[in-house]
């Protein structure tokens, strides 16, 4: 399923769009580019005179909400942004989505004074609610207030087909309805025999998934096809991802304890859950397929310590590398590198605008592709999370010179280093810009999620490696990337794309299998620890922090299942229960190995794909139950 429109319960999908005019190699008619600048210098210009007017409250909340607000108000203003979009979603009730970052508990009695609807409270105080906007300025006023945004946005990895393909597959699993789905992952990681040679089958494991939901729980185990499945109180989230990634682990594993809660209330909830799974569902082996936009590359945050408190404690994590594609495959909408002061100025920005291109050459701006249309953007840097004082905005212009979408959250030294827009939902020639508004140069990441950047008329694509981020990257989980074990994904990722791979079902993976082109690719650089320190003080460029060996190993995907939706289940979403799976069997059949001992099982075993070891698309490589087993020291039966 694509899952930009599955966000955060309550969480706004946000409108953004692309940037860019002038370029330093255009060779456009001057009538054409006098015109596309003056609209270009006026949209800016209206944006930075906002930014250059907040008001004590204002700079507490989102660039997008104070526009929406201003926009509201101020006729003048919007005759100046005919085509921009702020993306904040505005009920017929007036009311916004959003995440109150709060410091104890009044905060959310004020918010229901204020008429607002409460939706989740974390323990630290933040709260998720819908507000109305016109009660914006007195929440964000408040002294235990530090932030207000709009709800952040998550999306799971699984990966959609084309339309005929879902529908006859739909077919043929009710043609099928009377046999159980079996993953053919269960026959490619050589599982089936595995079971049968070292006598395991997961027994005395217990598996717990982190997804959206698992609204076809009951049908499934009334086919068959799962067993009881432990769903902490109150976590059950909305969706079916979840019942699908357990079918997986239960084909495989089908002896093992199976648990559940969901990711999708708040991104302070997910991480909640992570450690109540550990706590109180005494999960010894746990996987998940969502990522919040807004978890920071270059430093642990609250989901990834949360990964991090429950790996210590000795659970094995498991987690998707995502959908977002790689330099290899010239599938990938991410680039990162140190900041580069462009010797060109766009028109009416106030800063130093980004020059993407390496060479000789000032390129200002990325164009995407036709596929990026409604795709999040978002741009980080490398400052310490909640203390950035180095000012960055991101913009997105269309080819006529209008600014869309843009995010420009002021950075004063106790906010966080990020910005987020989205790509239009219709349209063309959309390009991005970034633009250093005041402050240092740091090293940035920019990443139009499961878009593409691409060469447009003058301007050069530049993409990098690396887009795999978050607490998939945590030091001690487990990233997983995706290699298709049956049929192909039928659908190309955007026009013109080569045809996708097909994997060896019936047959086992072997060092000639293909990855998923549309899989998320490494390494990832961290440049702070989970507290915030610098992990190399004064160096955060491209030669500072440390650099971790992001995703791990590969696994199955496109894969049967009985649920709705995913008949076949393509994606990254896909390939984590099927690792997380094999970890239990492996954990079945010496309950006494450490959470080391596994990892050195898995990677030591696992067949290479592509270049001669450790690659930034595939990882270690496949993972494989039989030799795994055996590299753990497990007798066969």
């Amino acid at each position: 399923m694509v899952r930009f429109s599955r966000v955060a319960a309550h969480a706004v999908p946000l409108t953004v769009g692309a940037l860019l005019l002038t370029t330093g190699v255009s060779a456009a008619q001057p009538s054409t580019v006098d015109a596309a600048a003056a609209r270009t210098e006026a949209g800016i210009g209206a944006l930075q005179s906002i930014k250059k007017s907040l008001s004590p409250a204002e700079r507490k909340q989102s660039s997008q909400l104070v526009v929406e607000k201003r926009l509201r108000a101020d006729r003048s203003l919007a005759a100046k942004l005919p085509e921009y979009r702020s993306g904040v979603g505005v009920s017929n009730a007036g009311t916004v989505s959003v995440d109150i970052a709060a410091h104890g508990k009044a905060v959310a009695n004020a918010v229901t004074a204020a008429g607002g609807a409460v939706r989740s409270v974390s323990p630290d105080g933040a709260v998720r609610a819908d507000l109305p906007l016109s009660a914006l300025d007195a929440i964000a006023g408040r002294a235990d207030v530090a932030e207000v945004k709009p709800a952040a946005q998550a999306t799971t990895w699984s990966e959609p087909g084309n339309r005929d393909f879902r529908t006859a597959a739909r077919t043929a699993a009710a043609q099928a309805a009377a046999a159980t789905q079996v993953s053919e992952g269960d026959k490619a990681h050589g599982a089936d025999t595995a079971r049968t040679t070292y006598g395991v089958s997961g027994s005395g494991v217990k598996v717990c998934v982190l997804s959206d939901g698992v609204d076809s729980l009951a049908k499934s185990q009334a086919a068959g096809e799962l067993p009881a499945v432990d769903v902490l109180s109150g976590q059950q989230g909305s969706g079916d991802e979840g019942t699908a990634m357990l079918e997986i682990i239960h084909d495989l594993a089908p002896d093992a304890t199976l648990g559940f809660a969901t990711a999708f209330t708040s991104e302070a909830s997910f991480a909640a859950n992570i450690r109540a799974l550990r706590s109180t569902g005494n999960c010894q082996i746990i996987v998940d397929d969502v990522s919040y936009f807004d978890e920071s590359p270059f430093q642990d945050t609250q989901v990834a310590q949360a990964v991090n408190d429950v790996t210590a404690a000795g659970t094995l994590y498991f987690s998707s590398a995502g959908n977002s594609g790689n330099a290899t495959d010239g599938t990938s909408g991410y680039y990162e590198g140190d900041f580069r002061a462009s010797s060109a100025k766009i028109s009416g920005v106030t800063g130093t605008p980004h020059d993407f291109d390496p060479s000789s050459t000032t390129q200002n701006f990325d164009a995407l592709s036709a596929g990026s249309l409604g795709k999040p953007v978002t741009l980080f840097w490398s400052d310490p999370w909640g203390k950035s004082a180095n000012d960055y905005d991101l913009f997105i212009l269309n080819s006529a010179g209008s600014v869309v979408a843009s995010s420009e959250n002021a950075q004063s030294g106790s906010q966080n280093p990020y910005e987020i827009a989205s790509v239009p939902t219709s349209g063309s020639g959309f390009k991005v810009a970034v633009v250093k508004y005041s402050g240092a140069d740091r090293f940035i990441a920019l990443n139009v999620i499961r878009g593409r950047f691409v060469a447009s008329g003058s301007l050069k694509a530049f993409s990098t490696n690396g887009v795999t981020n978050g607490h998939s990257a945590a030091v001690n989980a487990f990233s997983v990337a995706a290699a298709p074990a049956a049929g192909a994904f039928t659908r190309p990722l955007e026009t013109g794309d080569p045809a996708n791979p097909a994997g060896p079902y019936p047959g086992l993976y072997t060092a000639s299998s293909k990855w998923e082109r549309f899989s998320s690719d490494g390494t990832r650089r961290v440049f702070y620890n989970a507290d915030g320190t610098a992990i190399t003080p004064g160096n955060v460029s491209s030669t500072g922090g440390t650099v971790r060996a992001k995703p791990d190993i590969t696994a199955a995907d496109g894969v049967a299942t009985s649920v709705t939706g995913f008949q076949p289940f393509f994606g990254t979403s896909a390939a984590a229960p099927h690792a997380a799976a094999i970890a239990a069997l492996l954990l079945s059949g010496k309950p006494t190995a450490t959470p080391a001992d596994i990892r050195t099982a898995l990677v030591s075993s696992s067949i290479d794909l592509g270049a001669p070891g450790f690659d930034t698309v595939t990882g270690n490589g496949v993972i494989m139950a039989g030799p795994a087993l055996a590299a753990l020291g497990v007798a066969a039966k």
